[in-house]
């Protein structure tokens, strides 16, 4: 198939599931799409990655941004999408995204927790009595027992779509355009949209970025092994300050906000008249 028909095709396929018109669809689907990466940019949203962040995206969000369109990409082409428990799947998946991520680091629940609850509720649903299938979080982000309940699936994602609040006519918008350049392009519009390349390139791509933060810290004159029990944000944050602090020192600045030995103040008062 060449790249025109494939265009075509997508822009037949985009008309079909937006309702919008085939002229629209085509611009949208002639547009090159190649998987695009940038080191040291968020894989997500390209932005400049600061040496305080290890990894390839700027902000949790901004990776479960990536997953949800990787999800998103494989529901449609294998089908799955028609599927109503898929489709409730990727709509809790939005809704988290539009709240501004799911705190997954601070949900999870170490295994002698998780036991706890399936033993006090005796694997039974607290909300309708079938058998249980999932820890609940019942008010917050909380691990204390008494915040967390097991419940069936059915009463889960009931609670859950409960919760969830219409999204504005802005977030349609920008889950619209999400879908159109991320989701239904047939070639990735990013790399870390790709299943197969992403799942096969992250790895290295993280220990490359890795390689070059250190050989950035050897040349600020630092070595990782001279921080231990440092995590790699604080790390960067102590070196940066001292950076900072060393070229205030270069710059003949002292501490006095503005009046030191080579300020505009001690020019002025220097002066004759």
């Amino acid at each position: 198939m060449t790249k025109d028909s494939r265009a075509k095709r997508d822009a037949r396929a985009l008309q079909e599931r937006t309702g919008g018109s085939y002229v629209a669809s085509r611009r949208v689907t002639s547009q090159p799409t190649a998987a695009r990466f940038n080191e040291d940019q968020c894989a997500n949203c390209m932005q400049r990655l600061a040496p305080q962040i290890e990894g390839l995206f700027c902000s949790e969000l901004c990776g479960q941004y990536a997953s949800t369109v990787r999800y998103w990409r494989r529901i449609v082409r294998d089908g799955r999408i028609d599927n109503p428990d898929v489709r409730v799947a990727l709509n809790v998946r939005i809704a988290h995204l539009l709240a501004g991520g799911y705190a997954r680091r601070a949900r999870h629940l170490p295994d002698e927790t998780r036991a706890q609850v399936w033993r006090r509720d005796e694997n039974r649903c607290r909300t309708c009595g079938a058998p249980g299938s999932e820890i609940d979080h019942i008010a917050d982000d909380s691990p204390d027992l008494a915040n967390l309940q097991l419940l069936c699936t059915a009463c889960h994602r009931k609670k859950t779509e409960s919760r969830m609040s219409p999204a504005s006519n802005e977030q349609q918008q920008a889950m619209n355009k999400i879908y159109r350049e991320r989701v239904v392009p047939d070639q990735p519009m990013l790399l870390c949209d790709d299943q197969q390349e992403w799942a096969s390139t992250e790895a290295g791509l993280r220990a490359e970025r890795r390689g070059r933060l250190l050989d950035e810290l050897a040349e600020y004159g630092y070595d990782r092994r001279e921080f231990p029990g440092y995590s790699w944000q604080d790390m960067w944050d102590a070196v940066l300050d001292e950076a900072e602090e060393d070229d205030f020192d270069a710059n003949g600045i002292d501490d006095d906000s503005g009046f030191g030995p080579d300020s505009y103040f001690a020019r002025a008062m220097a002066k004759d008249d």
